[in-house]
Order: structure tokens, then sequence, then C-alpha cells
């Protein structure tokens, strides 16, 4: 990510940006995947190098000039490992039907017609059409011919359809974007005749995909199937694999999840460049807590605080005396002047907090363990207090269809301003001169491409570059579920900090993604399970006592049940220390950390820009297109005149902008930056960001 965020701001200033991914999907080790496409990353994992891409035969001779020498890059990343994908639930051969499919067959009546007009018995529809039987009477896979009788009237079924869309979008945050890629996934996959009567119809219609009748070419007799609906919801459906795997389009999973504070650096770039209109985003909106053995919500807002029945009214009026404190603590360095270096719980207990109240500070707010500091604890404490309320009632937003979103909009935005991307395609050797600075890159097509400056992320580094020690690796797992942790009435994406028994100082931080964020289809939820790694422990080992905790071990048990999971290592890159022998025009980007939010590749990209670019804006917004004006030769090179002038009306001041023709070229670009009193010019406030709440 951080080293997109640099590509586009390089570009946005006018420099030549060519960004290349030995990967042939966007983002790296930041990327989000579908189901199928996450099993193919794995298999990818599983291959060597010379499956994919190869070094190619250099002729040195013809490439390198006098003085140049060429050191190795290497060609696959190794930053994932013991990798462990499977599914946690068997095929039902003979699956009963569900309670609401069962209803649907009892009010539901058919008619199909043969290839002859004559329709088949009613009884006779009931049993499945084998293929044999559509062959003889000659019915199309997809039925054309199909009579269905109704006991309701049209209008009475088409209000009741109507009444259901307007349930299930007020729990969804389904875009139109997303609804009309869905419809034509769906046009694209033939779906057989015994299918499309009751189970596919009516498994659309539940997932969100809301036909209207002749779509469905299915109507419903009893307006009180229509309020059977949500309590039939509610209850889990039994998935099979197969019916999980044809799902795959609708999963969004990521290797990096990232959360973003609402008054957090990256939300706050995102709105100053206008990269925001490339991304959407959703609230999260609940804080849990493990408290006594019980899975609780955390009262973060003034709201929250005093409505909720987990704290007395004093410890109501404390944790409110103490957040207000942290608000401006640096006013009051008294407070806190002898705990700094110390810990953060420390601290908390001089307070004469109750147990609760520091447990919703220390693993809930600021997220900190009994190793960090003070300061660093009032520091992350505050910044979550300042996120809060910004877009509703949290400090936290999520990106819709996963994290990897948000490298990909950075990239957009280079493309924009003329950056090149080449996807499974990169660099196999570095051309360094005599002193030591390097002059430019082979790729693995044998091209010669020099360069000013290098910037990689730190998997391409040659071994060289990069101080052996490592700092320590981060447990990951995808979970698959069937219903959230805590069910509401509502689709609430959650976050929980949870500490564990065998070494508090190393908490899993769990995310819970529901189907509204994009991220599962309905009846699916996806848990992310992050962990500093432990020493001489497995991955499965080392979140064990989370997945135990929070999921179901007994079919007996009510917590969510696990349909398929991932569990894999991911090197800990977020601090690698370059050796001596890095030349000064190369720059080695970390990789994702074990960090909650994705403020961190800002600070990066930021201070890299900043050395290399001295004096230019970090990212400016772009232009609207209407203030564009476009020059080619013939406007230019206007006889007689070496300048074209202009005049550009602003109120009562006449602004006039010399532009210089000899240096105009053909499709160059000039800004008309709008004035201050330009209605189209927007300020970089909440509104320049979308988000579902």
């Amino acid at each position: 990510m951080p080293e997109s965020i640099f590509a586009a701001a390089c570009s946005r200033i006018g420099q030549t940006v060519l960004h290349i991914d030995r990967n042939d999907y966007y983002s790296g080790d930041w990327s989000s995947f579908s189901l199928k496409g996450i099993q193919n990353w794995v298999e990818q994992q599983k291959r060597s190098c010379d499956d994919d891409l190869k070094y190619s035969q250099t002729d040195e001779a013809s490439i390198l000039k006098e003085g140049e020498y060429l050191l190795k890059m290497p060609l696959k990343a190794k930053n994932f490992k013991d990798i462990e994908m499977k599914f946690h639930i068997d095929e039902n051969k003979e699956k009963a039907p569900t309670e609401q499919e069962s209803y649907v067959q009892e009010k539901v009546h058919l008619s199909v017609t043969d290839g002859k007009g004559n329709p088949e018995a009613e009884s006779g529809r009931k049993d499945e059409v084998n293929k044999k039987q559509i062959e003889n009477n000659g019915v199309d896979p997809l039925p054309v011919d199909t009579n269905i009788n109704y006991n309701a009237s049209q209008s009475s079924s088409e209000t009741q359809l109507q009444d259901f869309a307007k349930d299930e979008n007020q729990s969804q945050s389904f875009t139109d974007q997303a609804l009309s890629g869905d419809k034509e996934a769906e046009n694209q996959t033939e779906v057989p005749l015994d299918l499309v009567s009751i189970d596919d119809s009516e498994k659309r219609t539940m997932e969100g995909n809301v036909t209207s009748g002749s779509e469905a070419q299915l109507e419903v007799e009893n307006k009180g199937y229509m309020s059977s609906t949500n309590e039939a919801e509610k209850k889990c459906k039994d998935w099979s694999p197969s019916e999980i795997q044809k799902e795959w389009r609708r999963f969004s999973l990521d290797l990096s999840p990232k959360v973003l504070y609402c008054a957090g650096h990256m939300v706050e770039l995102l709105i100053a460049s206008d990269i925001a209109k490339y991304c959407e985003f959703k609230t999260v909106t609940r804080v849990l807590t493990l408290l006594s053995g019980k899975l609780e919500r955390v009262p973060c807002s003034r709201a929250d605080v005093f409505s909720s029945k987990l704290v007395s009214m004093l410890e109501k009026r404390m944790l409110m005396k103490f957040l207000t404190f942290c608000m401006d603590y640096e006013k009051q360095p008294e407070e806190y002047q002898e705990y700094l270096g110390k810990p953060f719980s420390e601290f908390l207990a001089s307070k004469r907090l109750s147990e609760n109240i520091k447990h919703f500070v220390q693993h809930s707010i600021s997220m900190t363990t009994d190793k960090d500091s003070t300061d660093e604890g009032l520091r992350k404490t505050k910044k979550f207090l300042q996120s809060l309320g910004r877009y509703g009632n949290t400090a936290f937003l999520w990106s819709l269809y996963g994290s990897g979103e948000l490298p990909q909009s950075f990239c957009r935005m280079c493309a924009v301003f003329g950056g090149v991307y080449c996807l499974n395609f990169t660099a196999s050797q570095i051309i360094l001169n005599k002193e030591g600075r390097c002059q430019g890159i082979i790729t693995t097509a044998g091209q010669r491409i020099d360069c000013k400056w290098l910037v990689m992320e730190s998997s391409y580094s040659p071994e060289e570059f990069i101080s052996p020690t490592y700092p320590r690796s981060i447990s990951r797992a995808i979970l698959l579920t069937d219903k959230p942790l805590l069910p509401t009435d509502t689709q609430e994406l959650s976050m929980l900090c949870l500490p564990c028994i065998d070494d508090p100082y190393r908490p899993v931080h769990v995310l819970e993604l529901p189907p509204g964020s994009m991220a599962a289809p309905q009846g699916i939820y996806v848990f992310h399970l992050t962990r500093l790694a432990g020493d001489h422990v497995s991955v499965n080992d080392d979140l064990s006592f989370a997945v135990k905790t929070l999921f179901q071990e007994a079919d007996d048990d009510d917590k969510p049940k696990v349909l398929w999971s991932m569990y894999f290592r991911q090197n800990n890159t977020s601090q690698i220390e370059r050796s001596a022998s890095v030349p000064e025009n190369v720059f080695l980007m970390p990789g994702p950390g074990p960090e909650i939010d994705a403020d961190t590749p800002v600070h990066l990209a930021k201070d890299l820009f900043q050395k290399l670019y001295p004096g230019e804006e970090f990212l400016p917004k772009a232009p609207n297109p209407e203030d564009i004006i476009y020059i080619d030769n013939a406007e230019a090179s206007t006889s007689g005149a070496n300048q074209s002038d202009f005049k550009e009306q602003s109120g009562d001041t006449d602004k006039t902008q010399n532009l210089d023709a000899s240096k105009l070229q053909s499709s160059e670009v000039v800004y008309a930056e709008p004035s201050s009193n330009d209605q189209s010019a927007e300020s970089s406030d909440q509104s320049g960001i979308v988000v579902d709440s």
C-alpha cells in the first residue's frame, strides 16, 4: 500500500511512474480475493518460482554500460507460509428442506407444459425432473413455457415483494453497482429447470437479489409468508461445501484486513486528494469485549455510556470524567507525568477506576497491553475519541469489498495522471554503477529500464539490502461461520480485542464482517483473527484460545459454527532494517504489520515523498474536469505570438494566466485552479467520503 500511495503522489505532480507487479492481481500482500481467488492464491504460494516468472537470459555486453554490474532480485515473495485451508462441514447427500423452503413448497403451485403444450401432472412436478425427461419432452433448460397457478392477485404479490425488498434494503448495504454486477453474473449462469421453480428463485430472493414476479416466475399466495421470512432468515442455513463454492463471487477475503479511524490520516488523505470517490465504506457498528466469560458490547460514546446496563451510575461518571481528560491530556501533564515510561495499566490503577472501566479503556478503547506505556495508551485513547462521532456512533470505518480496495484506489489515481501499471511482470535484476548507485532494472522480459529512483516493497529486495533480523511473524486466520457472535435484529460489523490466557501481551484482534460489508453472501459471516505469533508454536495452536472461546465446538452449542477456515503465518515486514549496501536512490517499503488500522502506510509514503520532492504538495485534490483546459499544437503555435493569454472571471476581479506556448505539447493538460468562491471546490470534510452506516 505505501508504494501505491507514493506512486499516486509522484504521478500527481507530473513525474513519470512505472509500477510493476510480479502478481497477476493488484495490492500484493494487502489484496482481497473471492473464494475461488484465494484458493488459487494458495496454490500459487505452494508452487515454486520456476512455475511462474523466470530470470531472463541477459546479454550483459549489449545491455550494460561501462562500470555497471547486475544484482539479482527475488522473483517470488516468501511472506506467507504454513497455509492450511479446509471445510469443516460435509456434503449433505439428502438435506432436509428448511422451514422457509417447506413453506414455499406448500404455498406455491407450478404447472409445466411439455414440448407439445400439454401440462405436466402437478404431483409429478414435485419430483425432480431428470435430464432424460427433459430431453424426451423437449423442455428447455430455462423454462419459457412455465405456467404458474395463482390464488392471490398480481397486485397483492407485487406489493409483498416490494415490502420484502424494503426490509432487505434496510438490513443490507448493497450498492447499485454490486446489484448490477450480481445480476450480470446470474444472467451468465445457466440455471437447471428444477431449480428455477422454487429453490434457486427463492434462494436469490432470500440472499438479497430481490427480483420481480416476471423475472423469478414465482408468486406467493399468502401475505403471511412475507411476515414469516424475517423469522426464517434468523435461523441458520445448513450449508454444504458445494453451496458455498457456488457463491464464490460474493466473497471478499483479505490477506491483511485493516480498519480506518474516522479521523485518522488515511481518511484525511482520501478526502483531501478526492480519492475517496473510488471507495465506499461501512461503519464498524460495535466494539465487543469478553467480560467475565461473556461477550458484551462496549459503551464508547456518551449516549452508549449512559444507556449501558453494564456499568453503574457511579462508573458512568467515572468513565466520562476519564475520557474527557484523555481528549486534552496534553494540557494536564501533571496528571500523568510521573507515569511516563511506565505501563498504561499502572496509570489506570492510579485513577481508582473500577475493574470494568479499566477493562473497557485498556482492552477495547486504547487496545493496549500491560507492556504498553502510559503515553502510548493516552495517545491511542485520544485517537479513538477524536474519531468517535464523525461518521455516526463509531470510531472506525471498513472499506466495502475489503481493504484491498484502498491500494487499488491510489493505483487508479496514479494511472489517471499518467502512471503505467504492469501486472505479472517484474524486475529480475538491479543495474548498479561503480559508485553503487542504481541506474535501472532488467525486467523478466530482458528489457532494460533506467530510473532515477527505485522504490520497492521489501519482498522484492535482494538479500544483501536487508538485515537478517526480522521481528516476530503474524498468526492469521480467516473463518466463515453461519451466524454472528452476538445476533441482533440488524447486521453488525464488530471488532474485538481478546487477551489470551497463554500470553496476555499478545491479544487476538477479531474483526467480524457481515454480508452487508460485501465480504460474504447472505447467511455467512467472515471473521479475521490476527495475533503476533508466538515462539515455536503452530498457527492453529496460537489462535486456539480465541477459536474455542468464540466459536462452536459441539453441535448443540449456540456459538457460531465454523464452515470453512484458512490459517497461515505472515512475515511481519512492518519494521525492516536496511543494510549499509542499499544504494542511496533505492528505498524499501515495509509490508503490513499486526496493527489494526491503515494509517502507517500514509506516514511512510508521505515521509518518502517529502524527502525526494521537498516543497511539493503531497497528493493535492484532483481538479474538476470542468476546470481542465486541453491545448493542442494548433492552438499553441499561433503565428506571430510566443504566448497565449486567456482570462478567467472570478467575481468582480479579472485573473489573467499566461501560458508559454513553446513549452506546450500535444495533449498537455493545464489546470485552471477554481477560485475560492467557486461552488465546485469542495472543502475537505466528512462530506467527501461515502459511508454506509
